[in-house]
């Protein structure tokens, strides 16, 4: 029997993992922080099927991780350092040990990218975030969101319930879905400024202080809150690969060895819809090349 090893625990890395189980082969899951990856920041799923009324992320994540259970697979808490292949098997590296493997998938989905040039200090570090789902349970904040895709507006629904928000966008367009916009205007607890770019941060009485330019003309203005969070794109986690893997991924891939799913292979197609699917797929292509149950 192959041994699988699956690193993230996102929607990608559990639908493989299902199916894995269902074809008899109980994969190794890998996973650095919790289960469900970006969709516990999700607001509102509202295009997953199944779901008429849309469900919240951190609902969806907890119906995975009670088929995970129902399932009998059980997530290994460990950040994976390095994945190499070498002697024609992989070598799943943590602090912990190694752990071998035939098949290695790649779920290991995004990162956050900061804003190059905005550099925050370390006394007010701990109040700037790259996701919403530590902020979640704060209530009577105020919270500024730089971005103008859908984690943006997401995130600033989801604050908005508790909290006010404002939404800096650095230029005039949005990146984001029309539908997520028009909500946060109608939301009375989130206001949004277009061409106003934050140049530096820090900390001041306790609460973060933001310097911003406005406008073609420069204008200058402080803008306070209790909270930063920055949500201007990401980039595929691939920092993990190692020796035997740099250049050689594609033949790797074409033989069934190698997968990557999920945000980490999809650009800025990050939908949970599409990572189910890719999951599923790669679990049924593992099974078919090793002769598992059908």
């Amino acid at each position: 029997m192959k041994r699988v090893a699956i690193i993230g625990a996102g929607p990608a890395g559990i639908a493989c993992a299902l199916q894995l189980k269902r074809h008899g082969i109980a994969p190794v899951i890998f996973e650095r922080d919790a289960v469900g990856g970006l969709l516990r920041n999700a607001n509102l799923v509202e295009n997953y099927p199944g779901f008429p009324h849309g469900i919240s992320g951190s609902k969806l994540v907890a119906l995975f991780e009670e088929q995970l259970r129902n399932a009998k697979l059980e997530v290994t808490r460990a950040d994976v350092l390095q994945l190499e292949y070498r002697e024609s098997e992989f070598c799943v590296r943590t602090a912990g040990g190694q752990v071998p493997a035939d098949v290695a998938v790649l779920a290991t989905g995004t990162a956050p990218r900061q804003i190059p040039d905005l550099a925050i200090p370390n006394e007010a570090a701990e109040r700037v975030f790259y996701e919403v789902h530590p902020l979640v349970n704060l209530q009577d904040k105020t919270v500024v969101i730089i971005g103008a895709g859908d984690a943006a507006f997401d995130y600033a629904l989801n604050l908005a319930v508790n909290n006010e928000v404002t939404i800096l966008n650095h230029k005039e367009d949005i990146s984001g879905l029309r539908v997520l916009y028009e909500r946060c205007m109608a939301n009375g607890r989130i206001s949004y400024h277009e061409h106003t770019s934050v140049h530096a941060v820090a900390l001041r009485c306790g609460r973060i202080s933001l310097s911003c330019v406005i406008g073609e003309n420069g204008r200058q203005q402080l803008i306070p809150a209790d909270y930063l969070l920055v949500a201007v794109s990401r980039e595929p986690c691939r920092e993990l690969i190692g020796t035997g893997l740099t250049g050689a991924n594609q033949e790797l891939i074409n033989t069934g060895k190698l997968y990557m799913i999920g945000d980490m292979a999809n650009g800025r197609f990050r939908q949970t819809a599409i990572c189910v699917g890719d999951g599923v797929k790669a679990a049924m292509c593992i099974a078919n090349r090793c002769g598992a149950q059908q």
